[in-house]
């Protein structure tokens, strides 16, 4: 009689899963389980549709850690209580995070595919020092005595425009060797700091070309090794005016022109 029992119970749950499935198949099975209520996800639940594990794909390590922690997902919870968009948009507020997808493994697993944001310079504002990705999104701040060997740009605004400088100096890296970093002025135009100290200051909407202009000086004529106080390429094309610093000009009897 026991036996009998048990495999009546075996047949009824074993009728149930075939039930959910064909549901489930149908794209039927999240109305059933709505209008039914949370009694009807339990009783799913406690017949094996239940969360047993979260599945990460494009992340590693902390990071994956971390999307499984954001889904606020436990081992046991039903698995038609799961809401793929609202899990979808906890893990897309993550800063490493640019976006996911969020899918039910019937019977008890969620899949989690993500794509995310890779470092790619640093952002000094307001005195903190950032990494962020191509887009300007901060994904981390960065230790000022030990940061991550990355492009770096200043000021507000900077990071809404980084891909523009850096990819301008990536074409010429006999400039781009030479910059320490690249500020942002006004939120309009760059200067780029050099490792000498000195700045050459760009004109607005004319990045790469000045850049090119200023290589070819630089491959001809090594300009930039020159003891100048700034380098100044807004004025008409090609031109190049240069500050010299003040001791220099003095020893050489020249009088400064402001740039």
């Amino acid at each position: 009689m026991a036996n009998a029992a048990r495999l009546g119970g075996l047949a009824v749950a074993g009728l149930l899963t075939l039930a959910v499935g064909g549901l489930a198949l149908f794209g039927q099975l999240d109305d059933v389980v709505s209008e039914i209520g949370e009694g009807a996800g339990n009783q799913l639940a406690r017949a094996g549709f239940a969360v047993q594990a979260v599945d990460v794909t494009g992340a590693y390590g902390a990071d994956a850690h971390a999307i499984v922690a954001a889904t606020e997902l436990h081992v046991g919870d039903p698995i038609f209580a799961v809401d793929p968009a609202r899990i979808r948009d906890r893990v897309e507020a993550l800063p490493g995070v640019r976006a996911a997808r969020v899918a039910r493994l019937l019977p008890n697993r969620v899949a989690i595919v993500v794509e995310t944001r890779e470092a790619y310079a640093l952002w000094q504002v307001d005195g903190a020092l950032n990494v962020i990705d191509r887009e300007g999104v901060v994904l981390a701040q960065a230790d000022p005595m030990d940061p991550p060997e990355l492009p770096l740009v200043v000021a507000a605004g900077a990071n809404e425009h980084v891909t523009e400088i850096v990819e301008a100096l990536g074409h010429y890296p006999l400039v781009r060797d030479r910059v320490v970093g690249a500020v942002r002025v006004g939120e309009r135009r760059w200067n780029l700091r050099l490792d000498s100290g000195a700045d050459v200051k760009l004109p607005e909407g004319e990045v790469v070309a000045s850049i090119a202009v200023l290589a070819r000086l630089q491959a001809e004529r090594g300009v930039l090794r020159l003891a100048a106080e700034s380098f100044d390429l807004r004025g008409s094309e090609g031109e190049l005016i240069l500050r010299i610093r003040p001791d220099r000009a003095a020893a050489v009897g020249l009088q400064e022109r402001e740039a």
